[in-house]
C-alpha cells in the first residue's frame, strides 16, 4: 500500500491550468474577488498547489488554526488503513487525497482514528472537521445531518470463506444464515430489506451480528461465528488479495444494492469547508491526479467524473441548510 510520500512526490509535477482553477471555483460557489497579491505570491512561492480563493472559503477558525482534521476508521484499505511499520499514521486513497487538499487550501491535515458509531456525532460536535473514508451518501443524511461531497462510487460485496461453501451469489442467498455488518450502518438497512424478501419467500431471516469495525468482523468470519461480512467492494477485495486461500468476495448485484456515492461529510455549520473541499477535489479530478491515485490502488472503476463531484448529490439540499 502506498503511503504519504506519494502525495509529496506528486507535488513536484502537479500543475493547475487556469481553466481548471476557474471551473473548480465555479463548482465551489466562489463569487469572485482577488486576494492580496503579495500574500498570494508569498503562499505560491512556498506551495505550488495553493489556491487563495479556495483558502478564503474555509471557516475563519480553520484558517486561523491552519489545520483541517479528518476522521475515519483506519481499517478499510485501500480507502484508509495503516502501514504496519507505523500504525500511528493512516495511509490509503483518502489520506493521499487529503494531503493534496491541504496543499491546495494552504493548511495542514490531521487525522483521528474513529470507530463508526462515533463518526457522525463527532463531526456534528466539532470533534473533527470532516469524515473521509466510510460515509455513504444518503438523502436523509444530506437533509438532516451533514453536507456530503461526493468523491467515489461504491458497491457492496459479501466476504465469505474461500470456495464459498454456502453458494452465496447475492444477499438474498443469506436467508437463514448469519451475516456481519458495521454497527449502525447502511448495511443494516440493506439486510433488513433482504429479510423482507426472505419472509415473503417463506424462508428464515438473515441473522445480523453488528461489529465496531472490519477487523473483528473478519476475525468472526475466520472463526466461523458468521457466514459472511457485508462491506464495500474495495475493502473486501483488499482482504481477499491479502488472504486468497481463506476468503473470497461476492459482489452484491445492483438489483439488491444499487451503486452509491461515498462522501466527505462536513457539519452543516461549516458550509465553507464543504465548498472548499469540493473545489479542491474538482482540481484533482480535472488535472488527472485523482484518476492516477485511484489507478495506483487498482480501483479506477470507482472514479467520479468532474460533473459528479457535487455537494449533496441525491437531494440537492443547499450547502449548510437543513431540509424544511
Amino acid at each position: 500500500m502506498r503511503s504519504a510520500p506519494f502525495a509529496a512526490s506528486r507535488r513536484a509535477r502537479f500543475a493547475l491550468p487556469a481553466l481548471v482553477v476557474a471551473s473548480a471555483l465555479a463548482l465551489a460557489g466562489c463569487a469572485g474577488g482577488s486576494a492580496d497579491a503579495t500574500d498570494e505570491a508569498s503562499a505560491e512561492a512556498e506551495n505550488d498547489l495553493f489556491i487563495q480563493e479556495l483558502h478564503d472559503m474555509l471557516p475563519e477558525a480553520i484558517q486561523e488554526a491552519g489545520v483541517i482534521s479528518f476522521g475515519a476508521l483506519w481499517e478499510t484499505p485501500p480507502t484508509i488503513g495503516v502501514d504496519t511499520a507505523d500504525p500511528s499514521t493512516p495511509v490509503g486513497i483518502a489520506p493521499d487525497l487529503a494531503a493534496l487538499f491541504g496543499d491546495i487550501l494552504g493548511v495542514d491535515v490531521e487525522w483521528q482514528n474513529l470507530q463508526w458509531p462515533a463518526q457522525l456525532p463527532g463531526v456534528q460536535a466539532g470533534n473533527v472537521d470532516a469524515l473521509f473514508g466510510q460515509v455513504s451518501i444518503t438523502g436523509e443524511r444530506e437533509q438532516s445531518i451533514v453536507d456530503l461531497v461526493a468523491w467515489q462510487k461504491t458497491t457492496q460485496s459479501i466476504l465469505v470463506p474461500a470456495d464459498n461453501p454456502e453458494g452465496i451469489e447475492r444477499l438474498d442467498d443469506m436467508c437463514g444464515l448469519t451475516i456481519a455488518v458495521p454497527v449502525g450502518s447502511n448495511q443494516v438497512e440493506r439486510v433488513n430489506s433482504a429479510n423482507e424478501r426472505c419472509v415473503e419467500a417463506g424462508e428464515d431471516e438473515i441473522a445480523m451480528q453488528e461489529y465496531q469495525g472490519a477487523a473483528p468482523a473478519i476475525q468472526a468470519l475466520r472463526a466461523g461465528t458468521v457466514d459472511g461480512w457485508l462491506n464495500s467492494t474495495n475493502s473486501q477485495d483488499e482482504v481477499v488479495a491479502a488472504d486468497p486461500d481463506v476468503f473470497e468476495a461476492v459482489l452484491v448485484p445492483e438489483d439488491e444494492v444499487a451503486t452509491e456515492f461515498g462522501g466527505i461529510a462536513v457539519s452543516k455549520d461549516q458550509p465553507g469547508l464543504a465548498e472548499a473541499l469540493a473545489g479542491a477535489l474538482t482540481l484533482l479530478v480535472e488535472d488527472g491526479t485523482y484518476a492516477e491515485i485511484l489507478e495506483e490502488y487498482g480501483v479506477t472503476a470507482t472514479a467520479l467524473t468532474v460533473d459528479e463531484v457535487v455537494i449533496n448529490p441525491i437531494t440537492g439540499t443547499p450547502v449548510g441548510e437543513l431540509a424544511s
